[in-house]
């Protein structure tokens, strides 16, 4: 993506701290969990990596058997080169042994509906706190937190905070994140309830689609990234929601990422491996 207008998904910090889905900065207990980093792969031109953490939703490794409700954490990161070039879309498919049913949240919350708001009206609109008609949030069980964090690219002091909602219906996702949160620590995104920082307001929206693969199971289709403005070259989020999301350990738990690059040049030849990461999760670790 252009460097005035990139965002690199979806559904992730300005560092990478600790290890696993529990891991938070030392000063900041209340942040979310941090999605550890990735490393880019050493090629020329623009490249991406992407990070899957997956556990019990009661904190701990998964254990093989049958499926427990879960935690699932994404990571995705993008550079450009030249820095004239840009991301279009990113396409996320998950493991076949991690389970999605989204029917199980009732409210929805379109990304019309999000559009302008700061962290506290999104959180009044499609949260917890619009209350039980109105929450269409996907990581009520961190409690009161946000999804996750990104990094700005127009503010070396800014970082964004992120959420995310069950979108329109049980095919999309709403993706949600406000910048730039004027704080180098991911303080800046405790108290969604009444949290008013920043001044620009990103929203995507992520299709979901089932596959017919030996390996995934359901794909994250999220497209129009290069809309973004304040960019994000760095997107994190955890979901985790009674029984929305289950998963059973067969190592390793597996992520395909693939991103379409513009110019088309920089997407030449096809399966160039600066466009598609395979994110993997030891279970157990």
């Amino acid at each position: 993506m252009r460097t005035r207008k990139r965002v690199a998904l979806l559904l992730t910090s300005a560092a990478a701290l600790g290890v696993g889905l529990i891991a938070f900065p030392g000063s900041a207990a209340a942040t979310p969990p941090v999605v550890p980093s990735c490393a880019f792969p050493n090629t020329t031109g623009s490249d991406s990596c992407a990070t899957l953490r997956v556990d019990k939703a009661g904190g701990g490794a998964l254990t093989v058997g049958s499926a427990v409700n879960a935690r699932l954490g994404v990571r995705v990161r993008s550079q450009f080169s030249p820095s004239t070039s840009e991301t279009t879309s990113v396409d996320l498919s998950f493991d076949k042994r991690i389970a999605l049913n989204l029917a199980g949240v009732t409210p929805t919350c379109a990304a019309s509906k999000l559009l302008g708001k700061n962290i506290a009206q999104a959180w009044a609109a499609c949260g917890p706190g619009g209350g039980a008609t109105k929450n269409a949030y996907l990581s009520t069980g961190l409690g009161a937190q946000v999804s996750g964090i990104g990094s700005t690219t127009v503010d070396a002091n800014g970082i964004a905070c992120t959420m995310i909602f069950k979108g329109a219906d049980n095919a999309h996702l709403s993706i949600y994140a406000r910048a730039p949160i004027a704080n180098v620590t991911t303080t800046g995104c405790n108290n969604p309830a009444t949290n008013t920082g920043g001044s620009t307001t990103l929203v995507f929206t992520g299709t979901l689609s089932q596959i017919s693969s030996t390996l995934y199971k359901w794909k994250l289709h999220v497209a129009g990234t290069q809309a973004a403005n304040p960019a994000l070259d760095d997107f994190y989020a955890t979901v985790k929601r009674t029984t929305v999301f289950r998963a059973k350990c067969v190592s390793p738990m597996r992520m395909l990422a693939l991103w379409d690059y513009y110019p088309p040049g920089n997407n030449v030849p096809a399966g160039d491996p600066n466009d598609t990461r395979l994110a993997t999760d030891p279970c157990p670790p």
